[in-house]
């Protein structure tokens, strides 16, 4: 699955994105930008989308003065055991600059390269692969809006979910992706209180073990907030991936946010597209029988690769010929394997075996 993520796709969706005038809360064009994400979650071939809908209160005013907005967006696929057990992955689609004095909110240039598109494209991505697989609890991909003016959007429905006792397993968070300062590497710094901490080790896991190279460390945002504190603080275990948080892009909340200058990393951005997938299939329990298999390898195979269970290589072969009809096991442990075959045409298919001594 996670070879499947590419940065195309992401490119292609950050650059619609950043197409709008803005994506403000307060300004007409957030339903434009509510009617394409719907579409997109449609292709996606998602069991139903879900709208829901909130009122925004500024956080800032000082006499509140609430109004309407688009809604939150919500994909559902549907789990195959436990259907009434939820993982969410979620990104916010509204995105914000700093003013001062009076000003028409609809003609505000505001392309939010990086808070947040790169955040939505990773959402769309993981919604658009993981169609093709089952599992056994359901996944909410979820759009937020309304962020930049408090957690509107996100507080609303963790709130709800906390009141209609919706069983939440887990929440992921993509805020910010595709920001690298110069002369810095990659890294990724896992966003999440004390009380998340079980969670925190798992994504640790999940990371170590499919990004071994790359530099994981729990962290604080120096100011400021994003979604997954609305989920935390109704309860439920969060958690939110960032670029270095010492680092962050000087670009947001600016005009400046744009692909170039505010996202200059896609490979930063597609490792945390994988991440968030890594992370969803795994807590949501994907369902081996659901992984195609090719039963007849009539083509003459180039070599092989053996992974466990964790997606660790643990055997690797070359110079291998047509029609083999065996492989040496003797020094695997018990367990589930699987064997990925890699054709000389430049295919390559995959079996799942399970070793019992």
């Amino acid at each position: 699955m996670l070879n499947q993520v590419t940065d195309n796709q992401i490119i292609s969706d950050v650059e619609h994105l950043t197409s709008y005038i803005n994506r403000r809360a307060d300004a007409v064009h957030i339903y434009d930008v509510k009617n394409w994400l719907v579409t997109q979650y449609e292709n996606a071939n998602v069991d139903s989308i879900y709208l829901h809908d909130f009122q925004v209160i500024p956080f800032w005013d000082t006499v509140p003065k609430p109004f309407t907005t688009a809604p939150n967006i919500l994909a559902v696929k549907i789990g195959k055991t436990y259907p009434n057990e939820f993982v969410v992955c979620g990104a916010h689609y509204d995105s914000f600059v700093r003013t001062e004095g009076d000003f028409d909110p609809d003609t505000l240039v505001s392309p939010g390269a990086d808070d947040n598109a790169t955040g939505v494209a990773g959402i769309l991505t993981t919604a658009r692969i993981l169609k093709d697989y089952e599992f056994e609890r359901s996944i909410i991909f979820a759009s937020w809006n309304a962020e930049e003016f408090g957690l509107c959007g996100s507080h609303a429905y963790a709130k709800k979910c906390r009141a209609d006792s919706l069983d939440i397993v887990a929440y992921f968070n993509l805020d910010m992706t595709g920001y690298v300062s110069p002369g810095h590497d990659i890294q990724i710094d896992l966003l999440y209180t004390s009380c998340d901490s079980l969670l925190g080790k798992f994504v640790k896991q999940v990371g170590n073990t499919y990004f071994p190279d790359i530099y994981i460390r729990h962290a604080w945002l120096p100011s400021g907030d994003t979604d997954y504190s609305s989920f935390n603080r109704n309860g439920y275990q969060a958690i939110s991936p960032s670029e270095d948080v010492h680092y962050l892009s000087p670009y947001i909340h600016s005009i400046d946010d744009i692909i170039g200058l505010s996202v200059n990393s896609w490979a930063q951005a597609v490792i945390f597209t994988k991440l968030n997938l890594a992370c969803v299939a795994h807590a949501a329990g994907l369902i081996s029988e659901s992984v195609d298999e090719i039963d007849d390898l009539d083509e003459e195979i180039e070599y092989f690769e053996v992974f466990d269970i964790f997606g660790r290589l643990v055997r690797s072969e070359k110079s291998v010929w047509k029609n083999m009809e065996e492989i040496r096991v003797n020094d695997l442990q018990s367990g589930f394997y699987i064997i990925r075959f890699f054709m000389k045409s430049g295919k390559s298919s995959s079996k799942k075996i399970f070793l019992k001594y």
